[in-house]
Order: structure tokens, then C-alpha cells, then sequence
């Protein structure tokens, strides 16, 4: 019975008269549900609460509000009623005015007959259900062409199929109010897996079964070519026929779909996509409209996706165009095989869209491909793809060989692309093969890098889940790009030769020049050490000393040593070093040589030790070989501190002797280990080098011991030792028979003077003076000058020492760079006379370290060198060398150089004192103390030259002077200004200000000038002299009253006025070129001249820009004067005189 009521039409009757509403009510009670209302506005809350209200029945006259009125309200809030109106008149302007106003069905005049009104009211209501069907059908209508305009528009703005096909689905799912709206592309002849989706159930992407749901949804939308509704899926044949496929029936069961209405869009003839809609839950009875509306929509979507794929075809060839640009691009600017390898696959990869690209390269001696680019990519979802950072981890290797890999091979012999869609469906004689690098793949394209008609590399394009139909476009994109790979292998391959060669024709070249540099110095020195003794003797026309002999001696022999060195390595370059070997006693032959160096050994600290078995006889060149032994045991001294030990052992390994030379010394980096032996090589830089040596006797020890058949090796741990072993065979079978002779081998002893040349020279700290004395016996006035002469050559430090302490100066000396500074530090030494090659540190990091020195950067330095370049003379000079002296020289050419830096050096001495008095005298008069000294050393820079700056002006003056020195005697009268002047003065420079000049007992202070200085701190120190002024003046007052000054004028004190103003002035010099003073000039001068002028007596007195910076507790405002000469009014402020300002 509820439900029949509430199924009954709704009438609202309104009437202010109860018995109208009572007989309304019963008239219609029993067909319709009657609303009653007493007067408008309640029937207007009752319409709000009822809603749905098919006529009103309404009387015209009401209080409060009419029946006109209140249909006029209705007619516009709820236009769909009918509305009837009651009246007992028959006015017809009334009538009219209700018609048009409330829009009114029909009047019923008062008093109305029953059937006549229900007549009334069933028409009244026939016509609302005919206007509701109607509006119906326009909604729909509306929606419809909607939907079009809504597709259409889509179509028109966008160009990017994504955007046109999620948009398709998602209006026609929420205009047809369906579950699911499904749209799947058909692309290169099959569904595509990519799937537009729109879902009335909100969707959640990180359910963990959603992709799963998604899945199931795609198999839900088949490739046809027919429209295909399904009311009822249960009962439908399409979907649970025995030849429909298992998983569309599982898909359409669990995803809950009752009714579908399947639509391929097609264009031409061609299928484009298929758009499927589904209703899940309750079946649903699509009517043709729905039909017609969706199969319209889909001529639509299949015009749009035509012009999209156009398009995307378009961009797609463009891009293809601008990635053969960039590879290009790539290659041509840069010659990195690693970043245009990586350029290459991950251009390619991206554009292409693939799970992985390859870029392998090998040659025709390669047993594995190398793999030097690689791009992966890994999906992640449909939409999402994530690529894999290459740059963290090694690129991989092959682990197959390339004439096991049936691709490859397929590739080499046809030079052509390889092209596999399925490997599941490959030929044979391709199939079961597992790439190396990165597994299985279902597709590929292995695309080959053609060299000069060669494969020397290819491309490989995989995917790995699915069978890929490869576009011809693809194919030749690939092909495009690896031949352009071919071009930058070349390239590359090209400037990494011309890049090597380049490199190794640079080291030879610095090794040639070292050497050279090297030889050089190793000439020079000793020629130094025997022209210049020599030229001496023939000036003074004496003979040479026993001492100078012996150097000279000495040094000839290592002049020898050199040549016959440099003469063997060119004979053996020659090919004309033509060996003699003799059958040698290896035992006593060794010890022979070992014996010869024990002198030395123990002059310096060293043990040597000899442990020589007995071996088979050797054939040996003694002439040779001994240089060998000569080589290696002398090398070992030198390197070898005092305290070590050197060992000397022979043994013999069957058919070998095995001869080694060890040591305790420094040892070598292992980074020189493999270029020990090689020429113009040394272990250490040519310039900083441990001891002296021309670098060529390893070079030469190699090449001696391969001349007799043998080898010999080295082993070194830094800091701990070296060992040299070296192998010989036993007999003649290794030897040319036309070089043996079968008389014994003779050690000839004499040649070891030569050889040993060089030991003389080992840890001599310093030769007596008198082996160096050129001077005659007469004592020799001092200059009194020290000079350090610092040199690693024992013999050339004595030499040059012995020089100048002839010539009166006194010496020191030091053996490094690194001793040298330290001596310079000690001594001050008035010069110095340097080395260039030195070990440790040399002669011109010595230079830089004198240069870095405060004390030191001024001493003159003289640069003794073999190296003549122009590269190190710049280098010197550039570093602060005074002079340059290159060897060989004389003692005429050193004592020259001397003489001139000592007396330069005197000169710049008395320059910089008369320059430190000159400042000195003229700044001290109007700068504080501080600012004096910076000035004179030097560290304060000062542009006296006129210009406006901001700065704080101090004037000063005592009140009733002059009345106070009528009293007086001139003297005292002087005394006093002079007392107070003085105290004044000191507490200007104590704030660090500037007095300006003093205008008899008046004193002009500046703050800011010449030192700058902000205008805060400017007002702090002008302040703080003021108060401290005041307080100086308190003590000359006290000292005043005692001496009796104040007795003949009757006053207790004298008191000042001070004025403080800041402001812009011209500060400078003024005046001629005879006589000019610092001053300032301007108006803020003469605003702080007139504050004073204003101010009390034993008053400070400021202006509101001095003001603006002090506390408000420094401060006690003034009044606004109008001073002299000064246009605007200045406002003043008292300065306290117990605060210090800390601002």
C-alpha cells in the first residue's frame, strides 16, 4: 500500500482559506498525493522539502503574497510543473497578468465544479509527463552531440594518439555510464599490448593484483572487423563457444562483465583499434541508439588515429633524421671512443624503443667480441621505463667465441643485417643460440660496422619478452647509424695511432733533451773545474799548484769515462763493437774489480761484501764486461747511505752463473722499474737528480750483457735496497765462433782510474781550503760581506769557494738546495751562488723557497749552469735569479757578478733607508704612528691625490685664550699652547685620526682620510677623541692651577668647544710643486668649524649625520641653528661626555 502512494502523482494546493484547502484535499485525495499550504511561502518550503511535484493548484488572492507572485517564483525555480490558478473574480488584466507571470496552465473561476477540475488537473498532468518525456529525449540528444563535439574537439587539438585515445575512452565510459571502457591499437598486423583503459571503480595502480586486472582486461577486446553487441556474456557464443579461446572466457568471468558492445574503428578498409565497452554485474540491453552513437564516435576516433599515426610517422622520421645528426654530431665533436660508443647505443636504443642495444667491435685476430657500448632498458609497467645506468657498472665481456656464435657468423659471410622476428621460429641453423652478453632474447637485429668490405663490429637490437615484426624504416635506421659507428671506429681507431705515436715521439724527445741537458751539465762541470784553474795560471804566469793538478786529473778522467761511454753506445748502435771473448776466472775477476772499490767503501761508511763460488769457466770480453761491474757496484754506492751494506755474490745454477750486486740504499719506485735499462732514462728528473751521472750506464750494462749472451734483471723495494742479477752461460755454444780465441783473459788494472772517476767525488763534505787558495800568501783585508755558495759538486763548491775567499769575502757552503735554505737562514748571507742541478731541491726551487722568505726574498742569487736554454734562463728570471753564469767559467767572470749584485745590493739598501726616513719625517706630522710605520715598510698604500670622499671632521678651540696670554709672557704663553697642542694631537692619533693643521690654539682633525674607513667607525673614533680631549684638558687643568697660571686673571680653568660634523669633502694634496699640505676643503669643513663656534664651552657638539649613529643615551638634542655660510639649517645634538661610544 506504501508503494502506491508513494507512486501516486503529487498536486500542491494552496488556498488561505482552511475550507477551500479541506474541499481541494478531498477532491483529490483518493488519485493523488495532496500537499496543502496555507499561503506562499509556506508552499515554497514545502516544494523545497517535496521536490518532485506534478501540478499546483493555486487561489490568486492571498495575504502576504499573491497567487501571481507566488506562481512567478515558481515558474522560475521549478519550471516543469503545471500550474493551475483559483480565482473569484473575472478581471482580466488579472488574469492576464497571472498568465504571463507564472506562466500559468489554466484559471478555474471560484466556485468550480468537482469533475470539471479533476478534468483540469488529469490534462494538466498528461501535459507535465508529455514535457518530461521530452526533456528526456533532449538530454539525451544533448549528450550525444556532446560526446561527438567532445571527440571531435579532441581530435582537432591534439596530435598525440596517447592523448586522443585515453580521452575517447574516458568520455564515451562516462557518457554511456559504463564499468569499463577498453581501447586497444592494432598495430604491424595484431592487437598492440598497449591498452587505454577507463574504469568507473576508482583505480588503483598500486594494487599488487592491478596489473593482473589489467591483463584479463585486454583479452577482453579481440581483433574484428564486425560490431559485435552482446547483451547477455553467460549465454553468448562468442565468449563461451568451444572455439573461443579459454583465457577471453576467463577474462570476461573473472572481471565480472555481464554485457558487452565490442566496435573496431576502421578506416579505408583498414582496422585501426577496437573499443570495447563492458557492464559488469547486472546484463544490459544496449539499444540502437547506444549502437548508432558508438559505432559514430569510433568513424571518428579512426579518422583521428589516422592522422595521429601520420603524424607520430612524420616526428618519427624527423627524429630518426635529428638521431643520425646527433650520432653524427657526436662523433665529430668528440674523439672519446668511450662517450660516443655510449652516445651511439643510447640514441639508438631510446629511438627505437628496444630492451637492449649493443655495440660490439673485434678484429680478425679476436677470439671474443668486445662490447663497448651498451644501452639497457628495463620495463617496468606499460607506461613507466626505466633505464639502466651504464656509467655504474664494468660493460660485460663475451663469453662465447665469435666462431662459435651462428649470428655472427650468418653476418660475416653476407655482410647484410640480421633480421630475426621469433627466435622460437627462427631457422635452424640460427636457433638455440643464447646471446653472451646479456641471455636470451625473443627478437633481434644484428646489424654489421663495414670497414674497407670488412665487418669489424656490429650492432645488436634485442627484445626479450616478445616476437617483434622489424619495420624496413628500422632496419635502415640501424644500418644508417652503424655505418656511421664504422666511420667514428675508424676515426677513432686513427687518432688513438697518430695520439700514440704523437706520445711516444714526445717522451722520446724529453727524454733526448733531459739527456742532453744531462751530458751537458756532466761535460761542463769538469771542463769548469780544469779551464778555470788553467786560465789563472796563465793570466797570473804561474805554474798550477799540486791541489789544482789534482782536480784538474781528476776531472779529466771523468771527461774520459763520459766519452768511452757515449762511444760504446755508438759502436753498439753501429753494429761495430766487435767483442773478443777469452775463457775467464769469474772468482777472480770479480774480486779483483770488488777489491778495487773497498777504499771508497770504507771512506764512506759502507761494508761491502764478497761471497764468490766457484762457477764453470765463461768466455768473456774483459774490456767489457768489467765496465759492467764498473757500472753497477759504483751506482750502489751512491745510493747506498753511510752504514749500509753492499754484497757481491756468485753462484752457479747449472749451466748458468748467476752474479748479483745488492744494497741496503734507497732503492727504486716501482713505476721506473720497467724503463730502468732504457736510454735517456734516468730514475730521477733531470734536474733534481741524487747524485751526478749521465743516465747511460744501465742502458749500457743491458747491452754489454746481451752482447755476452746473457741477461740481466732488477728487483727493488723503495726505501730498503736493489738487487741486480745478472746470467751468463757456461761455455762457447751461445758465442760467434769467429770472436772466441782461446788465450786466457788478463784483468788490466789500469783502467780502473778512469772507471772509478766519478767515486772520487763521493761524500767529500769538503775539501781543506787551501787545495782551492789562489790568493798569495799576503793577508787579505775582508770585504765584509758572507756569501753562501751552494753546489753538489764537491770540487766545483771548493773552486768557487777558494775564489772568493781570495778576494776577501767570507764563505759558506752547502751540498743541496734543501741545506742551502736552511744556511740562508742562519747567516743573511749578503749573496748567494747556486747550482741548478742539485739533489733534494734544486737550485731553482732554492730560489723560490729565498723569494718566499720575508727575511730572505732580497738577497741577490747567481745561477751556475750547464743549461744554456733559453726556457731555463726565463725560468730563473721568472723566479727571482739575478744573475746567470753558465759553465764553463773563469774567476774573473764569477768575481765580476759578484762584485756587481754586492754593490747593487749596498745601493738599494741606502735607497730604501733614505726612502723609510723620507716617509717617515713628512707622514709622521698629520698621521698616527701606526699608519707611519705600514707607510714606510711599505704595507700602506695612499692615493694623496685631490678627490671628494666621505669623511668626519673634528674642530677644536679654547674658549678665552687669547685673554688668558695677555696675562703671560710670550715664553709661557708658547709653553702652554705647545703643552695643550701636544695632548690634543696624542689623543687624535690615539683614535687613529689625522690632524689636519692647527689654526693657533684651533686643531682641524679628519677620520676617514687618508685611511678609509667606514662612516661608523669614522663617528666612534672622532667621538672618543672629543671625550678624550676633554679629559686631557682636565689634567693640563689640574697641572695649571698647581703651577700657579690661573692667579693673574682670577679663572680656575680653561675650557674648549668642540664640533663634529660628517660629510663629503675634497681631501689631498694642495698647493705647488715648491710647498703643498693634506688638507680638506669644503662645506663640511666649515659646518664642523661653525658647530664649534655654536657650542658651549666644555660642550661637544654634533650634527644629526654624526648623531645618527650613537645611542640615544650619547645623545641630548639641540636646536636647529642657522649657521654662517651655510645655506640649510642644521640640527644639533650634545655629546655626553662620560659614554664611550662601542658602536
Amino acid at each position: 500500500m506504501k508503494s502506491q502512494v508513494n507512486s501516486k502523482p503529487k498536486i500542491l494546493v494552496v488556498d488561505d482559506e482552511p475550507d477551500n484547502l479541506d474541499l481541494l484535499y478531498r477532491t483529490f485525495y483518493r488519485e493523488y498525493k495532496v500537499i496543502k499550504a496555507n499561503s506562499g511561502p509556506d508552499a515554497l518550503e514545502l516544494l523545497a522539502i517535496e521536490g518532485d511535484v506534478s501540478v499546483i493548484i493555486s487561489d490568486q488572492r492571498m495575504p502576504m503574497m499573491s497567487g501571481t507572485e507566488f506562481l512567478s517564483l515558481t515558474a522560475t525555480q521549478y519550471p516543469d510543473i503545471i500550474r493551475i490558478i483559483l480565482t473569484g473574480y473575472t478581471d482580466v488584466e488579472d488574469l492576464v497578468e497571472a498568465i504571463n507571470a507564472g506562466k500559468v496552465f489554466k484559471y478555474v473561476t471560484k466556485p468550480w465544479e468537482a469533475e470539471e477540475l479533476k478534468a483540469v488537473v488529469r490534462q494538466a498532468l498528461d501535459t507535465h509527463n508529455v514535457l518530461k518525456a521530452r526533456t528526456r529525449e533532449l538530454t539525451r540528444t544533448l549528450r550525444q552531440e556532446s560526446l561527438l563535439n567532445t571527440v571531435t574537439n579532441t581530435i582537432r587539438s591534439a596530435l598525440d594518439y596517447r592523448q586522443i585515445l585515453q580521452t575517447i575512452v574516458d568520455t564515451v565510459g562516462h557518457m554511456l555510464e559504463v564499468d569499463v571502457c577498453l581501447l586497444r591499437p592494432f598495430l604491424n598486423g595484431q592487437l598492440a599490448d598497449e591498452s587505454f583503459i577507463y574504469q568507473k571503480a576508482p583505480f588503483n595502480a598500486d594494487h599488487p593484483n592491478e596489473d593482473k586486472n589489467i591483463f584479463l582486461l585486454r583479452e577482453t577486446v579481440w581483433e574484428t572487423r564486425e560490431v559485435q553487441v552482446i547483451n547477455d556474456v553467460n549465454s553468448d557464443e562468442r565468449i563461451q563457444s568451444q572455439t573461443t579461446t579459454s583465457s577471453r572466457a576467463e577474462a570476461f568471468t573473472v572481471s565480472n562483465i555481464s554485457s558487452s558492445l565490442v566496435v573496431p574503428l576502421i578506416l579505408r578498409q583498414e582496422l585501426m583499434a577496437v573499443l570495447a565497452l563492458h557492464q559488469c554485474g547486472e546484463s544490459r540491453m544496449w539499444s540502437e541508439d547506444e549502437v548508432k552513437l558508438v559505432v559514430m564516435v569510433a568513424d571518428q576516433a579512426a579518422l583521428a588515429l589516422s592522422q595521429a599515426y601520420a603524424y607520430e610517422q612524420v616526428r618519427a622520421l624527423a627524429k630518426r633524421e635529428a638521431l643520425i645528426n646527433t650520432i653524427t654530431s657526436a662523433i665529430r665533436s668528440s674523439l672519446n671512443q668511450q662517450d660516443i660508443f655510449a652516445a651511439i647505443t643510447q640514441q639508438l636504443g631510446q629511438a627505437l624503443q628496444v630492451n637492449g642495444c649493443v655495440l660490439s667491435l673485434w678484429t680478425e685476430e679476436d677470439e671474443y667480441v668486445q662490447c663497448v657500448g651498451l644501452y639497457e632498458s628495463n620495463e617496468v609497467n606499460s607506461d613507466d621505463t626505466i633505464q639502466n645506468d651504464v656509467s655504474l657498472y664494468e660493460l660485460p665481456q663475451s663469453s662465447a667465441p665469435i666462431k662459435e656464435n651462428p649470428i655472427l657468423q650468418h653476418m660475416l659471410r653476407t655482410l647484410e643485417p640480421v633480421v630475426i622476428t621469433d627466435m622460437n621460429n627462427c631457422p635452424p641453423e640460427l636457433s638455440g643460440f643464447e646471446l653472451p652478453l646479456r641471455g636470451r632474447s625473443r627478437s633481434l637485429i644484428v646489424v654489421p660496422l663495414l670497414a674497407d668490405g670488412k665487418s669489424i663490429g656490429s650492432i645488436t637490437l634485442r627484445e626479450d619478452n616478445r616476437a617483434r615484426k622489424w619495420l624496413p624504416s628500422e632496419i635502415e635506421l640501424a644500418s644508417s647509424v652503424a655505418a656511421q659507428a664504422a666511420i667514428a671506429v675508424q676515426q677513432s681507431r686513427l687518432y688513438q695511432k697518430t695520439r700514440e705515436q704523437a706520445e711516444r715521439l714526445l717522451e722520446l724527445d724529453k727524454q733526448k733533451t733531459e739527456f742532453f741537458q744531462n751530458i751537458s751539465h756532466e761535460f761542463r762541470t769538469p771542463i769548469t773545474l780544469i779551464q778555470g784553474p788553467l786560465e789563472s795560471a796563465v793570466a797570473g804566469k804561474e805554474g798550477l799548484s799540486y791541489a789544482q793538478s789534482t782536480i784538474a786529473l781528476r776531472n779529466s778522467r771523468r771527461l774520459l769515462r763520459l766519452v768511452n761511454q757515449l762511444l760504446d753506445l755508438q759502436r753498439l748502435d753501429a753494429g761495430r763493437m766487435q767483442p773478443t771473448f777469452r775463457k775467464c776466472d769469474l772468482v777472480e775477476f770479480t774480486s779483483q774489480i770488488v777489491e778495487s772499490f773497498r777504499t771508497y767503501c770504507e771512506k764512506k761508511g759502507l761494508q761491502l761484501i764478497s761471497n764468490l763460488v766457484q762457477c764453470p769457466s765463461v768466455y768473456l770480453d774483459m774490456e767489457k764486461f768489467d765496465k759492467v761491474l764498473y757500472n753497477l757496484l759504483s751506482n750502489a754506492m751512491k745510493f747506498t747511505p753511510h752504514g749500509g751494506i753492499i754484497s757481491v755474490s756468485l753462484v752457479s745454477n747449472k749451466q748458468n752463473c748467476i752474479l748479483q750486486v745488492r744494497d741496503t740504499g734507497i732503492g727504486i719506485v716501482t713505476e721506473q722499474l720497467p724503463h730502468l735499462f732504457e736510454r735517456f732514462r734516468q730514475a730521477e728528473g733531470s734536474e733534481n737528480r741524487s747524485y751526478e751521472g749521465s743516465g747511460l750506464g744501465l742502458a749500457l750494462v743491458k747491452e754489454l750483457v746481451e752482447l755476452h749472451g746473457g741477461e740481466v734483471t732488477v728487483n727493488s723495494v723503495y726505501g730498503e735496497g736493489t738487487t741486480f742479477t745478472i746470467s751468463l752461460l757456461a761455455g762457447t755454444e751461445h758465442l760467434p765462433a769467429d770472436c772466441i780465441v782461446d788465450v786466457p783473459a788478463e784483468l788490466n788494472i789500469n783502467r780502473a782510474s778512469v772507471e772509478l772517476a766519478d767515486l772520487e767525488l763521493i761524500d767529500v763534505d769538503e775539501t781543506p781550503t787551501g787545495a782551492y787558495d789562489f790568493s798569495e800568501a799576503t793577508e787579505i783585508p775582508s770585504t765584509g760581506h758572507t756569501i753562501l755558495v751552494v753546489d753538489d759538486n764537491p770540487d766545483l763548491r771548493g773552486y768557487v769557494s777558494g775564489i772568493l775567499r781570495a778576494n776577501g769575502y767570507t764563505v759558506h757552503t752547502a751540498r743541496n738546495g734543501q741545506e742551502g735554505f736552511k744556511n740562508a737562514q742562519k747567516i743573511q748571507p749578503s749573496l748567494i751562488v747556486t747550482d741548478l742541478m742539485m739533489p733534494l731541491v734544486t737550485g731553482l726551487e732554492m730560489i723560490g723557497m729565498i723569494r718566499a722568505d720575508s727575511k730572505l726574498k732580497g738577497t741577490p742569487v747567481i745561477l751556475l749552469t750547464a743549461k744554456i736554454d733559453e726556457e731555463t734562463r726565463i725560468a730563473g728570471t721568472e723566479l727571482g735569479a739575478d744573475a746567470y753564469l753558465a759553465k764553463p767559467f773563469n774567476d774573473r767572470e764569477l768575481l765580476a757578478e759578484v762584485r756587481n749584485l754586492v754593490a747593487l745590493k749596498e745601493n738599494e739598501r741606502r735607497v730604501l733607508e733614505l726612502n723609510t726616513y723620507l716617509t717617515e719625517s713628512v707622514l709622521q706630522r698629520f698621521l698616527p704612528p701606526a699608519l707611519v710605520q705600514k707607510a714606510a715598510a711599505g704595507d700602506l698604500v695612499l692615493d694623496l691625490r685631490p678627490e671628494p670622499r666621505l669623511i668626519t671632521v673634528l674642530f677644536s678651540d679654547i674658549v678665552g685664550f687669547t685673554q688668558l696670554s695677555n696675562t703671560l709672557r710670550s715664553r709661557k704663553v708658547a709653553e702652554l699652547l705647545n703643552e695643550y697642542l701636544e695632548a690634543m694631537t696624542r689623543a687624535v692619533f690615539d683614535n687613529g685620526g689625522t690632524v689636519d693643521k692647527f689654526m693657533g690654539d684651533a686643531i682641524l682633525a679628519l677620520f676617514g682620510a687618508p685611511e678609509e674607513l667606514t662612516p661608523n667607525e669614522q663617528v666612534r673614533r672622532s667621538i672618543n677623541t672629543a671625550r678624550a680631549m676633554l679629559r686631557s684638558l682636565d689634567k693640563l687643568n689640574e697641572r695649571w692651577r698647581q703651577q700657579g697660571i690661573f692667579d693673574t686673571d682670577g679663572r680656575s680653568e680653561v675650557q674648549f668647544r668642540c664640533g663634529i660634523h660628517q660629510g663629503t669633502a675634497v681631501v689631498g694634496m694642495f698647493g705647488s710643486s715648491e710647498r703643498a699640505d693634506y688638507t680638506a676643503i669644503g662645506p663640511s669643513v666649515n659646518i664642523a668649524a661653525r658647530l664649534q663656534q655654536a657650542a658651549k664651552p666644555g660642550t661637544i657638539l654634533a650634527s644629526a649625520a654624526v648623531a645618527d649613529y650613537l645611542q640615544d643615551e650619547e645623545i641630548i638634542k639641540g636646536s636647529s641653528l642657522e649657521l654662517k655660510g651655510v645655506d640649510e639649517t642644521v640640527l644639533t645634538f650634545v655629546v655626553t661626555p662620560e659614554v664611550v661610544a662601542n658602536r
